[in-house]
């Protein structure tokens, strides 16, 4: 499996949010974080390709980010997976993923520090930050055969500023 993490683009502020009688949950993406992932999408598609599933957490600044994500490569349908919540161990995404076809090519929206540790468990089988996530940053792991905790190969990892400048092909 090919999997892409995808750290939500920029959202609202938490605090200001909140203040003003707003949920966490409920915190969309700024214009600016929205013009920033429409580029990042993009130049995502003259990498991938194409995706076989595109997954985000429940929370609407991960939604968003799929939506945009989404219409880059398509509008491939966006399925909610509770386990991408930053709420949840990153061993609840790897069972999720384990699920799926060894060959898919599976986009995966979420949140830090949920990605990190996820990035840790999958590639040295520890849940423990191996890459930090910026918001609209991305990284793209292969797992040969059937997920597993450990087994995980990094190909590579970009900030937000690296993916959007990559070249559109």
């Amino acid at each position: 499996m090919k999997l892409l993490l995808v750290r939500h683009a920029i959202a609202e502020e938490a605090e200001s949010f909140i203040a003003a009688g707003g949920a966490d949950a409920q915190r969309p993406l700024t214009e600016v974080g929205r013009k920033k992932m429409r580029k990042g999408a993009n130049r995502l598609r003259s990498q991938l390709g194409s995706i076989d599933t595109l997954a985000c957490s429940p929370l609407l600044r991960a939604r968003e980010t799929a939506e945009i994500i989404a219409r880059a490569f398509g509008d491939p349908p966006i399925v909610e997976r509770p386990e991408l919540d930053y709420s949840q161990p990153p061993e609840a995404v790897v069972r999720w993923l384990a699920q799926g076809p060894a060959e898919a090519v599976v986009v995966a929206v979420g949140h830090e520090p949920q990605l990190s540790f996820l990035t840790g468990l999958l590639l040295a089988g520890i849940a423990r930050p191996l890459v930090i996530f910026r918001k609209g940053g991305v990284a793209l792991l292969e797992c040969p055969g059937r997920v597993r905790a450990g087994e995980g190969v990094l190909h590579w990892v970009l900030t937000p500023n690296q993916l959007r400048s990559l070249k559109q092909e």
